[in-house]
């Protein structure tokens, strides 16, 4: 069996959807199908893991080539004690990769895609997060949830106790800590460093489109129907073991949903706005976090607290 030799743990909505395409793209790299697979955050309660079990895991490395190394992108792992003990047991020297932003973007566009995913019920920011604390005890989670955790704002974005456990647990070395605005700035560089990181050399280099950008639903109506049909038909695809078969067969199950789907999606949707006054607020809750973040880092974070 093939073992991963690198990790992009998170934090959602940082970019790591865009890294890991360009990553994909390189022909010494064998990127995970799904993206992610949530196999190691066993301690974070999610409604369904199909990769939970460890042969079916290691399973999806299995068209790795000898001269590849294999990756995935499981953004929940930042958070989870349980992921990096596991990927420390199985992959003792592994590369762990990291993407952070802004807490104030990150806290907009994750809104926006728990509404997306129907995680999230209430469409006004400041709601959701006054709701944390309920949501903490099971309380007013929406039934259509996949993973309570993800409604806890506050915690996602407290990103410095995280990297610091991460870079205690396998070494500054071996930890690479990106920010989304450099990605978003220089790409190319960005790219270079990450494959320098991996101990690999730039081929030709990959087209540096944007992968993941916010949606919104149309007719939040009929979005029940389109995510909920999605979900049994993945779960009934994931019945057929081999992986090439199951691939396969989630394409012509979500062939039939694309065309709703993507009429009742505005692609060019963007996140509910925050009041200035919320802003504020925000980034002085978020303050300490980033102070700390910034020391870790030994990177100029003061944009991120900036009341503007």
């Amino acid at each position: 069996m093939v073992i991963p030799s690198f990790f992009i743990v998170g934090a959602p909505r940082c970019g790591t959807s865009s890294l890991f395409a360009y990553l994909d793209a390189h022909p010494r790299i064998y990127a995970c199908e799904p993206k992610e697979p949530y196999h190691f955050n066993s301690d974070i309660a999610l409604s369904w893991r199909p990769f939970a079990d460890r042969r079916d895991y290691l399973q999806l490395f299995a068209g790795a080539r000898e001269h590849q190394v294999a990756g995935e992108a499981t953004v929940l792992y930042l958070y989870s004690k349980a992921a990096l003990r596991g990927i420390q047991a199985l992959s003792p020297s592994a590369r762990i990769i990291i993407m952070l932003r802004d807490p104030v973007e990150v806290l907009q566009s994750y809104h926006a895609l728990n509404l997306l995913l129907l995680n999230e019920d209430l469409e006004d920011l400041e709601r959701a997060l006054a709701a944390e604390e309920d949501r903490r005890a099971g309380r007013r989670i929406p039934w259509t949830c996949e993973t309570p955790f993800a409604l806890q704002y506050s915690t996602i974005v407290r990103y410095a106790e995280h990297v610091q456990r991460y870079l205690e647990a396998f070494g500054p070395d071996r930890v690479k800590c990106i920010l989304f605005d450099d990605l978003k700035r220089e790409p190319d560089r960005v790219y270079r460093e990450t494959l320098a990181f991996l101990g690999l050399e730039p081929r030709s280099l990959p087209s540096f489109k944007t992968y993941n950008q916010t949606r919104r639903w149309r007719s939040r109506r009929l979005a029940p129907f389109l995510v909920l049909a999605d979900r049994a038909g993945l779960r009934a695809c994931h019945l057929i073991r081999a992986g090439r078969a199951r691939r396969l067969a989630i394409a012509a199950m979500r062939l039939p949903l694309h065309w709703p789907r993507k009429a009742n999606i505005d692609d060019a949707g963007r996140p509910f706005s925050v009041s200035p006054e919320l802003r504020r607020a925000l980034r002085e809750r978020f303050r300490d976090d980033v102070e700390r973040l910034a020391e870790l880092l030994g990177r100029d974070l003061r944009s991120w607290v900036s009341p503007d």
